[in-house]
């Protein structure tokens, strides 16, 4: 395991310096979103009002409204008889579930993304793929979670679909906590960075087929380690 999956969530997060022309809530709300979809916390991790508060610099009420904005977009749920907010722990059918809409949704966009795409666009994306892969050889887990969402993002960006965007977001939403686990799975990084490098070659010679496929072999691949990763979770109980 890399020392940076032993990290504390908390310890990847900092005071959160606060811009003009856009509310604290939902600066918060980004904030916290993108940490759950790189895997900062782990599933079933508790996520204390007060203590995000303190850790991001700000008031208790704004971070109040992003966290219920999270809880309704499934990123967070109340649990237990004390009713804490904590990150959900899936279920092997809620992660079956997730994985075929993403072979679906993530397939489809990378097809279109394929008409559009620039070259200051495809640039961007291989120099995430290039972060993604030092990242891999350094065993950095950190940099690689992010490096490898915004790899993703920025070719589903290109489509030019932003519901079809916001509902690719909710899915890795959903699995980001579990993603930082299953990269300690063997050849995790090999053959992740296989299909990344394949997908950026379809990217410049415009192949949507090749693209396809290589998203939805790096989908396929990562759920494989996801159900170990679960299956983990659950014979701990935890």
């Amino acid at each position: 395991m890399t020392e940076s999956l032993e990290l504390d969530g908390w310890s990847r997060l900092g005071p959160l310096t606060l811009r003009e022309g856009e509310t604290a809530q939902a600066q918060i709300y980004a904030c916290l979103r993108e940490a759950l979809i790189s895997g900062y916390f782990r599933p079933g991790e508790e996520i204390s009002l007060r203590r995000t508060a303190s850790v991001l610099g700000t008031s208790v009420t704004p971070v109040r409204e992003a966290l219920r904005q999270l809880e309704s977009d499934g990123g967070l749920e109340v649990w237990g008889g004390n009713r804490v907010l904590r990150v959900p722990v899936l279920t092997s059918a809620e992660l079956d579930d997730i994985r075929d809409i993403r072979l679906e949704l993530e397939g489809f966009a990378a097809t279109l993304a394929i008409e559009k795409v620039t070259a200051a666009q495809i640039r961007l994306i291989a120099n995430a793929c290039a972060v993604m892969r030092r990242a891999a050889e350094e065993g950095n887990a950190d940099r690689y979670l992010e490096s490898n969402w915004r790899f993703h993002k920025l070719i589903y960006q290109a489509a030019g679909r932003p519901v079809l965007m916001g509902v690719i977001e909710g899915m890795w939403l959903r699995v980001g906590p579990l993603i930082r686990h299953a990269v300690t799975s063997p050849n995790h990084f090999e053959r992740s960075m296989e299909s990344h490098d394949k997908a950026e070659q379809a990217l410049r010679d415009r192949d949507a087929g090749a693209l396809r496929d290589a998203i939805l072999k790096d989908i396929s691949d990562a759920a494989a380690d996801l159900g170990t990763t679960l299956k983990n979770y659950e014979e701990r109980g935890d």
